[in-house]
């Protein structure tokens, strides 16, 4: 299963990588969302997972992006911070992704939340 991940934070982005590759997937990772869209086509990226908070567009707004490209809208999307769970799960049906995961809880949560994420999408195709 290939996965980008994108967080501006490079050591949380390399725990991400490190966790993920362990698990079993084939990492991906941007440093923010500029260029994730071509990351995800010359990849064939199944699943992304996307901070909320970052400087140059917050992961919400990128996973809107992408529910909206024809192109893009078929893949997992998981959205990961830091911030208070109830406004993680708002943001992430607002911006149409699949999953939502706690920072503090990616080593435990995001390797099955992505799994869970690429089937459904799989299923919806």
């Amino acid at each position: 299963m290939k996965v980008l991940v994108i967080d501006d934070d490079d050591i949380i982005r390399l725990v991400i990588v490190e966790s993920l590759t362990d698990a079993g997937f084939e990492v991906f990772d941007l440093p923010s969302p500029i260029g994730a869209t071509k990351k995800i086509v010359d990849n064939h990226i199944e699943a992304v997972a996307v901070d909320v908070l970052m400087p140059t567009m917050s992961g919400d707004k990128l996973s809107c992006l992408l529910r909206k490209n024809p192109r893009l809208n078929k893949i997992g999307i998981v959205l990961i911070s830091s911030m208070d769970p109830s406004d993680l799960e708002r943001l992430r049906v607002e911006s149409g992704a699949d999953e939502a995961v706690q920072k503090e809880d990616l080593q435990q949560h995001l390797p099955a939340a992505l799994r869970r994420s690429i089937r459904y999408r799989q299923k919806t195709a």
